[in-house]
């Protein structure tokens, strides 16, 4: 895909406005992710490079797409071991104002930095079978939402008694991530009880976030999952 010059600047600017503050707040698995990936921070990626890079090191690759799929195809690619990405980036405008998108920036830098990370994909793959068993149930799917939110969008991990992101949303949101690791926010272990009743909220920050200890807590909490959606149904 073509991109104008304007757009090469956009990527440019995020690319280095992100990696002024991520250091400091992301987990270093994400870090290491970014390294992996070899991003270039002069232009917009080419997303075929991305995947030839991720052949390398993940059985997960990454599909262009205009805009994001409905939730059936989305858990179907899930399941598949493929993850969308939009090709579109933010205005000047939203980037000025520091607003929220997900758009292409957001894909690659929040979603495929960790797809080397064996347990993390095992999770994204377990959820998109478990969600595709339930996909005439809008309730079940619903409940599956939440806990993919809660966790690969707006999800903290604590390493050594230091508290750090890896939730895509976080990765690209300076402001929500300062926030969600400040004092006095309100912030559980990893539940998922609790995660399945708290609904997630778009364009604000959320009442609650959930701290794991390591990516494979994730994993092992599929069977927490299967019984804690059998319950709500």
């Amino acid at each position: 895909m073509n991109y104008s010059e304007q757009e090469h600047i956009i990527w440019t600017t995020l690319y280095s406005r992100v990696l002024q503050y991520l250091g400091d707040i992301a987990d270093e698995a994400v870090m290491k992710g970014i390294a992996n990936l070899d991003l270039p921070g002069d232009r917009v990626p080419d997303l075929d490079e991305i995947n030839e890079k991720l052949s390398k090191i993940s059985d997960w690759q990454i599909v262009p797409l205009e805009d994001m799929v409905d939730d059936t195809k989305f858990i179907g690619m899930l399941a598949d071991k493929i993850y969308p990405c939009r090709t579109w980036l933010r205005s000047e405008e939203q980037m000025s104002q520091m607003k929220d998108e997900y758009d292409m920036f957001h894909d690659v830098m929040g979603h495929t930095a960790l797809l080397y990370i064996e347990s993390y994909n095992d999770y994204l793959e377990q959820l998109g079978q478990l969600a595709l068993e339930y996909i005439d149930s809008p309730n079940a799917i619903q409940f599956l939402k939440r806990v993919y939110w809660h966790t690969i969008q707006y999800g903290l991990i604590e390493v050594n008694k230091s508290l750090r992101i890896y939730g895509a949303h976080m990765l690209t949101s300076r402001n929500e991530a300062s926030y969600a690791l400040s004092a006095g926010v309100p912030k559980y272990d990893h539940n998922v009880s609790i995660i399945m009743d708290t609904p997630y909220k778009k364009n604000t920050y959320q009442d609650k976030y959930f701290i794991i200890s390591s990516y494979q807590q994730l994993v092992d909490s599929i069977p927490t999952i299967v019984t804690e959606l059998k319950k709500r149904l």
